[in-house]
């Protein structure tokens, strides 16, 4: 029998697919992320490197093969091309994907070899992000064709900053377009809607609803501008993007406090922080934090939660044309920090206002 809170029996997210024209620049970044090249694939145009960090994998994809990346590269000049879901049936999970609406992009496809067994298929996601299923029979490699490759330019595991898996993923989309999108992981996937924000900033504000799966594997934010017209965040991210895309990428870690001083040491910007009062008010909005606050401030770290639990984040500045980062510590809170959110709305309103883009 189906089960109709996950129809397409996703298990979680197997990998993103970054699409670019200068994947040396690609593969430098996310080498400072802790990120190594474990194998390698080049044929007719195409190049592909899989680069691993414990549970995250990011394939960086070269193309002047005619295919979806070559186009998606020259629309938006780069960035997350695929967002690529493990499911316990490829070709069931795009045959029920197809039937509750999906638009087809890539039919499916088996290959069998040395024992091993890989079929996939695609659907249009929003924007001009594709969806693709995989089914990887028990210890197969990442895909066929791949060759496993040793990486002698990875980060010193003294150096590693200790990043571990996608915790979430935020799409930026057009206003009026976000319950749209809503509907659409909903229809398709069962995902659903568990959290919605209003942000105001000093100038300007946005909508954003967060959709979730029922194993909580796969959470994606979605955010909208507030009006048609304007300079707020969401509006230049898609005005710089040429389009909807991934505005960030949260990557989880076990101690945040080392993890972003190696990120510093590695060369990464981050978001301008919030004031001194903010941190002198963590007590009374977060009972029972264990971190030194001091600390927290000094290295502009910000802190959310309730009395269940908190979590710790930062932000990046942007890493990839206009999309970035953010590394998160979760101490028994699922949540998305409300409070943490308008930080980092004001943060990205503040440098909107450096550069000049609002007056």
């Amino acid at each position: 029998m189906q089960d109709q809170q996950n129809p397409l029996g996703v298990i979680r997210l197997d990998h993103l697919e970054f699409t670019t024209s200068n994947a040396s620049e690609l593969i430098g970044l996310f080498h400072r992320l802790g990120f190594s090249i474990t194998a390698t694939f080049q044929k007719n145009g195409l190049k592909k490197w899989l680069m691993e960090t414990h549970k995250s994998s990011f394939l960086v994809t070269e193309s002047s093969a005619g295919d979806y990346n070559e186009s998606y590269q020259k629309k938006h000049g780069g960035g997350v091309s695929a967002l690529a879901f493990r499911v316990e049936n490829a070709g069931q999970a795009f045959d029920e994907a197809i039937r509750r609406g999906a638009t087809e992009r890539l039919p499916l496809q088996t290959v069998t070899d040395q024992g091993h067994t890989w079929r996939w298929a695609a659907i249009q996601g929003f924007g001009d992000v594709l969806n693709i299923f995989i089914e990887r029979s028990d210890k197969a490699p990442f895909a066929p064709g791949f060759s496993p490759f040793h990486d002698s330019d990875a980060l010193p595991a003294d150096q590693n900053p200790g990043l571990i898996h996608v915790d979430h993923l935020t799409n930026n989309v057009p206003h009026g377009e976000m319950n749209k999108w809503v509907e659409f992981y909903h229809r398709i996937y069962g995902f659903e809607a568990v959290r919605y924000f209003e942000i105001k900033g000093e100038k300007t504000a946005l909508r954003s609803k967060v959709v979730r799966s029922a194993n909580k594997q796969v959470t994606i934010p979605i955010n909208e501008p507030w009006g048609p017209d304007g300079t707020d965040q969401v509006t230049e991210f898609i005005h710089r993007h040429n389009g909807s895309g991934v505005q960030h990428i949260a990557l989880s870690c076990k101690q945040i406090i080392p993890t972003v001083k190696k990120l510093r040491a590695q060369g990464f910007e981050f978001l301008t922080p919030p004031p001194h009062t903010y941190y002198e008010m963590a007590p009374k909005r977060v009972p029972n934090v264990k971190e030194n606050l001091a600390e927290l401030e000094e290295n502009a770290i910000l802190v959310d939660g309730d009395s269940d639990g908190y979590l710790l984040q930062i932000f990046t500045k942007d890493q990839i044309g206009p999309s970035f980062f953010e590394i998160i510590e979760r101490k028994g809170h699922d949540g998305f920090g409300d409070g943490n959110f308008q930080a980092l709305f004001d943060a990205i309103e503040r440098d909107q206002m450096i550069r000049g883009v609002l007056k």
